[in-house]
């Protein structure tokens, strides 16, 4: 009906509404309305682009009021920035309509904070250098939380021109149609769905379609409290104690503190009442803080957070008493790992499309697998996969099945992630290292040797890829990835002590360099002040193979008695036999135990 409809019963409603940030939320990019994002002054601003994530792309205008987006070298060279998503608040993200229902977030957002632009958050990886299109799933997902009503071309694009952008009435309440019927001809007016009628805690369930809820997150970044999550109101509210420890029909809801009609956020008043339902003196409550009756209860227990978004503030809406996040054994730490399984446990009957399912039952299994149940967490991540996962849940589901040490079922959903985005990295590299781990090191080389192609900034992977040559005896090749890794990371463990070993000790005189071995061994052992056995022990062996048995004797020696005083009797023994060689003048050669440091 539209929000004009609306307003003819409810105009005050109707017109603050209008002014509410969620109205804003999208719009459409047309001749008329193109300057609000894209004037000549906004596209002068700085654009914060790192080298390590490709070209840069850029916005620029159309002689018929639209606005493309362009990158040196995409394919397609430029698409229509057809809609921007973000009330204007602290950012906004262009966006682009594909046939099929598909979204494409273009990468290059602008932030309020830093008043200029950067790379869209969560693009930073993207395989297109314009931005990846989302799954059918995600971009109706995306859409539904900036749009209160649909319009498709015959295409099967979104028509951002004949839908209604922005959150409005019918977006929360559903359409109106029968209710505007109803009460034109004198019926029940009660047609129309409140969600005030709602029990307080399906209001926040409600709320959280757009807000999100915490089961739309990784656990492990909800457990660990990631900041990120300040950005989500409704998913850090759910994981309050406020919130989980209260009767579901008297819980705190998201509209205790805010109204949808209106722009503004309720006042310190409005939220001290509220906290005192429950916490009725607060001033006894504190001890080492001054409190009184007036103070603002929100000031501490939702605190602003800087770091969600690019230097953008946002209010953490996880009502908690300020200080770390508890570990998983604590008592605290059990009974949010104990709500988290619950809110999966519910969320998983729901009707799901099959990717969402997958992911979900992912999310379950990681849960148990942390409390310790990996038997129902793999019987849980084999039905995620045989039930339409996509790339990220394969990619997960391979990590928590090598984790429980199912290495063949670990391999299989690499394998499956590697051959669905055979251009991007994360598979590759998650199959070499399992591979790498299990001691299959000429296996390994294939695909860390992909993931270093197309990770090329990447030390660990670099590194990474280096260990599978060296165990599949490719040694100069590992060489020259050991040497890729210390250009990007100079200092990366897993690279100096391999690398070192190699130079100071190969069985191959030509592959030695003594010299440059004693340099890279000194920066590792430098790392741990020398007081990390086994990196002592290579700065010895490097020493000894220049000639200098006086300093590797000493190196050795002391290597020698750290480890027997943390009890490592073999790596002591081992150490032993070095020191006889090097009394007798002699270099050692093989392999050492420094070169398996790893990340």
């Amino acid at each position: 009906m539209g929000s004009e409809t609306c307003g003819a019963c409810h105009a005050d409603i109707a017109a603050t509404q209008a002014e509410h940030p969620m109205a804003r939320t999208a719009g459409v990019v047309t001749g008329e309305t193109r300057d609000r994002w894209f004037s000549d002054e906004m596209l002068a601003r700085a654009v914060s682009w790192p080298a390590g994530i490709g070209p840069q792309p850029a916005y620029e205008l159309e002689t018929d009021g639209g606005v493309r987006f362009a990158a040196p070298g995409a394919d397609p060279p430029a698409v229509p920035a057809d809609a921007v998503f973000g009330s204007g608040l602290r950012g906004l993200t262009p966006v682009s309509f594909a046939p099929g229902g598909r979204l494409r977030e273009l990468r290059l957002s602008f932030s309020h904070a830093r008043d200029g632009w950067f790379p869209t958050p969560g693009g930073e990886e993207d395989e297109d250098a314009l931005g990846n299109l989302d799954t059918i799933e995600e971009s109706a997902n995306c859409i539904g939380c900036h749009a209160t009503a649909f319009a498709w071309d015959e295409d099967g694009r979104f028509n951002p021109h004949e839908a209604v952008l922005g959150v409005s009435c019918e977006r929360c309440h559903g359409s109106g149609i029968a209710h505007v019927e109803a009460q034109s001809t004198g019926g029940d007016p009660g047609l129309i769905f409140h969600p005030g009628r709602l029990s307080p805690a399906d209001q926040v369930v409600f709320c959280g379609q757009c807000h999100r809820q915490p089961t739309d997150f990784e656990p492990r970044e909800i457990l660990a409290r990631d900041p990120l999550l300040a950005r989500h109101a409704g998913a850090s509210l759910m994981m309050s104690a406020c919130f989980r420890e209260s009767a579901a029909e008297t819980t705190i809801t998201c509209t205790e503190c805010h109204d949808p009609h209106l722009p503004e956020p309720a006042g310190p008043d409005r939220t001290r009442a509220v906290c005192s339902r429950c916490h009725e003196d607060a001033p006894s409550l504190h001890r080492q803080t001054v409190v009184t009756a007036e103070s603002d209860c929100a000031g501490c227990h939702l605190p602003t957070q800087s770091e969600a978004f690019h230097g953008t503030p946002f209010t953490d809406h996880w009502i908690r008493v300020p200080g770390d996040a508890p570990s998983p054994g604590s008592a605290a730490g059990r009974r949010e790992l104990g709500w988290l399984e619950e809110l999966y446990e519910r969320r998983m009957p729901e009707e799901n499309p099959p990717a969402k399912a997958a992911r979900l039952r992912t999310g379950l299994a990681e849960l148990l697998h942390i409390r310790g149940a990996r038997a129902e967490a793999q019987a849980l991540l084999r039905e995620a996969l045989e039930g339409g996962a996509d790339y990220e849940t394969r990619v997960k589901a391979g990590a928590l099945f090598r984790d429980g040490g199912r290495i063949s079922d670990a391999l299989t959903a690499f394998r499956e992630a590697a051959t669905e985005r055979p251009r991007t990295p994360h598979a590759h590299y998650e199959l070499g290292e399992t591979l790498l781990q299990s001691g299959d090191f000429a296996s390994a080389v294939g695909p860390l040797a992909v993931a270093a192609e197309l990770s090329a900034d990447s030390a660990g992977v670099h590194a990474a890829l280096g260990a599978a040559l060296l165990g599949a005896d490719r040694p100069a090749e590992a060489i020259a990835a050991f040497r890729d890794a210390l250009r990007i990371e100079p200092e990366l463990p897993a690279a100096l002590g391999p690398l070192a070993g190699i130079l100071a000790a190969h069985p191959r005189r030509d592959l030695r360099s003594p010299g440059e071995a004693v340099r890279l061994a000194e920066r590792l052992a430098g790392q741990f002040a020398f007081q990390e056995p086994r990196s002592l022990d290579l700065f010895g062996a490097a020493l000894a193979a220049t000639g200098d048995f006086t300093g590797a004797l000493q190196a050795a020696e002391r290597a020698a008695n750290l480890a027997r005083n943390a009890g490592g009797t073999a790596d002591a023994a081992a150490i032993a036999q070095r020191l006889a060689l090097y009394r007798a003048g002699r270099p050692y050669v093989g392999p050492l135990p420094a070169t398996a440091l790893r990340p």
